[in-house]
């Protein structure tokens, strides 16, 4: 299994952005992503959670079983993940450190003593 880390992410999302072509083989994007608005960058993450849940709700309606549609929704999640690294690059935040604090936070609040 190979366990990522935020900082590989993070890296790669930067190598990789100015080489994304829209559908008409145009670059679209800067290194840093300033391409575009925090807005559009959220609207990004939102969009793949959106297309995460719509997965979600067919499967609990029964048209599909998790199984079925689990290699999928892990796209659909990963997307996610690659996503908001962007948008916490734009904003100057490292995902990576603030989700370790955040956790952290959150273990001392309820007196748990699991902590990243």
């Amino acid at each position: 299994m190979n366990a990522l880390k935020f900082s590989e992410l993070r890296e790669a999302n930067v190598a990789r952005l100015p080489q994304f072509k829209n559908a008409k083989g145009e670059i679209v994007h800067k290194t840093d992503g300033s391409d575009w608005m925090l807005s559009q960058w959220s609207n990004a993450v939102c969009g793949e959670l959106g297309e995460a849940a719509n997965l979600i709700k067919k499967i609990e309606r029964g048209d599909f079983t998790l199984e079925e549609k689990r290699e999928e929704l892990a796209k659909e999640f990963a997307d996610v993940v690659t996503y908001l690294d962007i948008l916490a690059l734009r904003s100057g935040i490292d995902l990576g450190q603030a989700t370790v604090d955040k956790f952290n936070e959150v273990s001392d609040r309820i007196n748990c003593k699991v902590m990243l």
